[in-house]
């Protein structure tokens, strides 16, 4: 699973990289950081399962995302029987993460889309809060690269710190004991054109 996370941290860099023109483009220099959260919870009755899932990541410097869903299904046959998610836009600094693996979302407003056998509508505005510290050893990982399109030559570096990670999530104010990962990516991108 951190494999992929980072791979989701690495995304945006490589998509600046490609958007790039190669045809006398002017000297490229990028840097920045990217934090994320994923967490999962779930609670189960005698009859059903709701599992509830937050991910948040930023989009660039300006913007980070905030998605939650939940999928509430029977135990006995595995049907779902209710589901709804959304996503919106927060300030960069709506997600923290610290050196040391201590993520903390502020709370923010997320407009759920409704979805059952019958359809999707547009739901309650939710306010979701998290905040989780590491519970694991923090894993740290370093990546190096060039790569040459056209006349241009691009190197990029990142060094990822992340954790499993565990606490709580808030939805207007229901608390929900999670567990997943997060971290904090710093990065770099330069390019030179001939």
């Amino acid at each position: 699973m951190r494999r992929v996370v980072v791979s989701l941290v690495l995304l945006p860099i490589l998509l600046l990289l490609l958007v790039a023109p190669a045809a006398a483009a002017p000297p490229l220099k990028e840097s920045g950081t990217q934090n994320f959260l994923s967490s999962f919870s779930s609670s189960c009755s005698q009859v059903s399962c709701t599992d509830t899932f937050l991910d948040v990541f930023n989009i660039d410097a300006e913007i980070v995302l905030v998605c939650v869903g939940s999928v509430t299904y029977n135990v006995r046959n595995g049907r779902i029987t209710s589901q709804e998610s959304g996503c919106s836009e927060a300030s960069p600094d709506a997600l923290t993460v610290t050196e040391d693996i201590t993520a903390t979302l502020s709370e923010t407003p997320v407009t759920f889309v409704d979805c059952n056998q019958r359809g999707c509508v547009e739901g309650d505005t939710v306010i979701v809060s998290a905040s989780d510290t590491a519970i694991g050893p923090i894993f740290i990982e370093s990546n190096r690269g060039t790569f040459t399109d056209g006349t241009c030559t691009f190197r990029y570096r990142s060094e990822t710190r992340s954790s499993e990670v565990a606490g709580t999530m808030t939805i207007d104010g229901a608390v929900f004991e999670q567990s997943g990962s997060a971290g904090t990516s710093e990065f770099a991108v330069t390019s030179r054109c001939r």
